[in-house]
């Protein structure tokens, strides 16, 4: 079963790129659209897409408008991941020693 955006459990930990490829699933919208809508390459976008570059302000700014979804949202999502994968780290760490 996909999760879209409104159906994020608080907890859950994931790369803004699961949100941002499910929400282009949800208003049928495919990576060459938002190549188009955004300005940025392919490549860039691949790599967004695959959890292999995080959200920046200026690709949050380029999300709002494509996917009318506020640029606050993608920072808060990436912050948040940062966030989590660094306690996660910290938790692996104290745990080892």
């Amino acid at each position: 079963m996909k999760k879209y955006a409104n159906d994020m459990i608080a907890g859950d930990v994931f790369h803004p790129s699961e949100t941002i490829r499910d929400e282009m699933e949800a208003q049928a919208i495919k990576q060459v659209d938002l190549v188009n809508a955004t300005g940025y390459n392919k490549s860039h976008i691949s790599l967004l897409l695959n959890g292999k570059r995080g959200v920046t302000i200026q690709i949050a700014m380029a999300l709002e408008k494509t996917l009318n979804i506020s640029a606050e949202f993608w920072i808060r999502l990436q912050k948040n991941y940062e966030l989590q994968m660094e306690l996660s780290e910290l938790q692996k760490h104290k745990h080892a020693s």
